[in-house]
């Protein structure tokens, strides 16, 4: 939960300015500024929690521009948990943000965002953003950072094994993955139904409360949370196909959460047969994936299970895309600065697919890809492995 100011006085306190955090942090390294580091974030946090200096505009800048990509607790001789130090910060540091309060208000109303959702497909189908491009109309690079939209779904709470039962799992849809990446979802269904899995999907279950908590929304993201911990109740595997959601119940949950590649990598797949795929497919790992999921390396396990597919790890994977949350939508420059560093990762060689297991990081490398006009297409793991088991993908 949110740190109280004592705490957050203790926790800082145990950093012991060693500096080993400062060459994983993306922001220092863009910046060269100490205060853009951890070591000076977390200087700040103190000063400003033991009242030394205020809580200015420039200590919100330099809070704010952390993208809670935790590469920094990675490093720590010392355990500080950053993220909690950050996620306590931002309810006093948030500034205005019409976008980004916008989309918060929207995960808090579930109908709405999948009406939005279905809204912004039929400006994608019929060439509307070309249009507002055109017009100049400002939310039209924001558009662009969504992928090929496909129609919204309702679920139902549950779904057999359509082999021999071999247990059950929970599924969590998050708010944004559902709006705007269901076909993650039916093909999470498909292949997990099709390894003798029933697959429960809660209908009380909500957002994971991550925005919530980026937004400064510390309460809501509480209540989210405790919402989620009822709704998930019956004891089974939580599974989930953004690792920024995964990290989220975490860290703030005791609930059996797991990345969806994680336990796929665990299943029996002697019955299995998947068919060849001769592509050549660059993996990129999201930050909370490594970082908080501690899954990294799952992804490329279960991708090498397609027969003749070449999976190769993106250059600089240590570092984060930019996409962060709501962070593409707050910080744009630097989001845009991360973003051209992986754009420049793509160019040296040929890649068929671009595979993430994060729904932000999809947005924002998907708008980089389409704005250098790659011939790359980006998808879940689990979407490659389920076309491989005969799933039939909306976009295809």
């Amino acid at each position: 939960m949110t740190l109280s100011i004592q705490h957050t006085i203790q926790e800082a306190d145990r950093c012991v300015a060693c500096g080993l955090c400062l060459p994983h942090c993306p922001t220092y390294f863009k910046t060269g500024s100490e205060a853009d580091s951890p070591r000076g974030r977390i200087q700040l946090i103190s000063a400003v929690a033991k009242e030394i200096i205020p809580n200015n505009a420039r200590f919100k800048a330099h809070i704010n521009a952390c993208l809670s990509c935790r590469n920094c607790e990675t490093a720590c001789p010392n355990g500080v948990r950053y993220g909690a130090l950050i996620d306590s910060t931002r309810s006093i540091t948030q500034q205005p943000n019409t976008l980004a309060n916008w989309l918060y208000w929207l995960t808090q109303k579930p109908f709405a965002l999948r009406l939005s959702s279905q809204l912004l497909r039929i400006v994608q189908r019929i060439g509307g953003l070309a249009i507002l491009s055109k017009l100049n109309v400002n939310i039209s690079h924001k558009i662009a950072l969504l992928p090929p939209l496909t129609h919204t779904q309702t679920w139902q709470a549950f779904y057999p094994a359509t082999q021999t039962k071999r247990g059950a799992v929970n599924l969590f849809l998050g708010c944004i993955t559902n709006a705007f990446d269901a076909e993650t979802l039916r093909a999470s269904i498909h292949v997990l139904t099709r390894l003798g899995y029933d697959v429960h999907i809660p209908p009380a279950q909500s957002c994971c409360g991550g925005i919530a908590r980026q937004q400064g929304e510390s309460t809501t993201a509480e209540q989210l949370i405790a919402n989620n911990v009822d709704a998930f109740e019956n004891g089974l595997p939580v599974l989930t196909t953004a690792s920024g959601c995964g990290a989220g119940l975490k860290d703030y949950t005791q609930l059996p959460v797991q990345d969806i590649s994680d336990f796929l990598t665990q299943c029996d797949w002697n019955d299995v047969a998947l068919s060849p795929l001769p592509v050549h497919v660059a993996l990129h790992e999201p930050c909370t994936l490594r970082n908080v999921m501690k899954s990294g390396k799952s992804v490329a396990t279960l991708l090498h299970r397609i027969p003749q597919i070449q999976v190769s790890a993106m250059k600089g994977n240590m570092q984060c895309c930019g996409g962060a949350g709501t962070y593409m939508l707050q910080q744009p420059e630097m989001a845009q600065a991360l973003l051209a560093d992986k754009m420049v990762a793509l160019e040296g060689d040929i890649y068929d697919y671009l595979a993430t297991s994060n729904i932000g990081c999809a947005m924002q490398l998907g708008s980089g890809i389409r704005q250098q006009a790659m011939p790359i297409k980006i998808l879940h793991p689990v979407v490659l492995i389920a076309k491989q088991m005969g799933f039939k993908s909306e976009l295809d």
